[in-house]
């Protein structure tokens, strides 16, 4: 049955883009169920018999039915089917080739870029936020943005560092594997088999963005994922861009954490908000990290 798989998503690009949206859809129904019978049985919240009681996220009798489920969703929709993709797709050979075991000072880079590109990425967001869109598509757009920020508010609350470790886990590290395997490891390749690499990088970037459905952040969110392609692209390996989108999500974490517990101050957030040099600062050293990383990784190739 494997090999029957196999040769109908190696057929063509449509038949295993198709194959993942099954999967995903199936991971997301399955892992959404499965988080619904936990809330009811262990948690006290009736999810089963009362859907409707989701279409309040400012509940707080919801947060740990919440977290639970953006858990699950997080292996079950983006995970699970990403690995049995590449379980059907690939040989064992080309996925242990994704997953080599990263370079010390390209982690540094990785981990270093998306700590330098954070006032960009606010200047930007502040920038993509002031869009003016046509009415019906800006009302419902803040609507999304609106129930977007009620949920992060209520993830982002932890008053110990348990809270914290499940935060890091649940908006930072599962997310970031599961992102990076789609969108990287699965659409990017997918897309280099019939455009050239820089438009797949694109294509995929802008597919990981508009995905999210928060496009008040669009433009951010999708250089974001043109820096992890290329990444990926440079290097062929899988870890780069998942320890870069680690880096940046646990970033934001561990932010609203300090400013909560007055470890940092507050305005450390919106740094370059509103400041072009700095954004522009920001901008260089982001570039300068991205050519020290191909260049390195090129001399680790020629090593070879």
């Amino acid at each position: 049955m494997t090999d029957s798989l196999r040769a109908y998503v190696q057929r063509s690009p449509l038949n295993g883009v198709l194959f993942l949206l099954l999967l995903i859809v199936t991971g997301a129904s399955v892992f959404s169920f499965i988080g619904f019978v936990i809330s009811q049985l262990f948690l006290g919240v009736p999810l089963l018999t009362q859907p409707n009681l989701l279409d309040d996220m400012s509940n707080p009798e919801l947060i740990p039915a919440l977290r639970t489920m953006q858990l699950l969703q997080g292996v079950g929709m983006l995970i699970v089917p990403s690995v049995i993709y590449l379980w059907v797709s690939s040989s064992w050979g080309n996925v242990k080739a994704l997953f080599r075991s990263p370079v010390r000072q390209l982690v540094m880079i990785c981990i270093a870029f998306f700590m330098v590109a954070f006032p960009l990425v606010n200047y930007l967001a502040e920038w993509n936020a002031g869009w003016n869109l046509p009415t019906f598509l800006g009302d419902w757009l803040e609507g999304k943005e609106s129930q977007a920020g009620e949920m992060t508010k209520l993830f982002l609350d932890m008053p110990n560092v348990g809270l914290l470790i499940l935060n890091l886990i649940m908006v930072g590290l599962l997310p970031a594997i599961g992102e990076e395997l789609i969108f990287r490891g699965i659409m990017q390749r997918g897309l280099q088999k019939v455009v050239n690499p820089h438009a797949a990088i694109w294509l995929a970037a802008i597919l990981f963005s508009a995905i999210h459905m928060q496009f008040l952040g669009f433009v951010p969110r999708m250089l974001m994922g043109v820096a992890m392609g290329y990444l990926f692209y440079w290097s062929g390996n899988l870890w780069y861009p998942i320890i870069a989108h680690f880096a940046n999500n646990a970033l934001a974490v561990g932010m609203a954490y300090g400013i909560q517990h007055n470890y940092i101050e507050s305005a450390l957030e919106s740094a370059g908000t509103g400041n072009p040099t700095i954004a522009a600062f920001s901008l260089m050293f982001c570039l300068m990290l991205l050519y020290l990383f191909k260049q390195y990784e090129q001399t680790q190739v020629n090593k070879t």
